[in-house]
């Protein structure tokens, strides 16, 4: 999968960056280094036109749900590309129905 900057990008700061990787290794029962999955997480929050995503408890080291939001912003003069801007995580339970 290739994920076009010209239309999503994570918001290029060097220290929202560096603590989404490391939020992200902190919580998730990898090897996968984060720099290998951002690509799919970004095209995946734009497909589905979301603004967080979720990492289920059986693939966290806790074992709990954790979940990651984002701020999306869209220049009106030039909408591309959409930028997500890291926020935080924290842990949620989800809803029982």
């Amino acid at each position: 999968m290739i994920v076009d900057p010209s239309d999503m990008q994570f918001c290029y700061n060097p220290q929202l960056m560096e603590k989404l990787a490391t939020d992200f290794m902190r919580v998730v029962s990898t090897d996968v280094p984060f720099f290998a999955v951002k690509d799919e997480l970004l095209f995946l929050m734009n497909e589905r036109d979301i603004s967080k995503f979720r990492i289920p408890g059986h693939k966290t080291i806790d074992g709990l749900d954790h979940v990651f939001y984002f701020e999306v912003s869209i220049n009106e003069d030039y909408p591309r590309p959409k930028l997500y801007k890291y926020l935080y995580q924290r842990i949620e339970r989800r809803e029982e129905k």
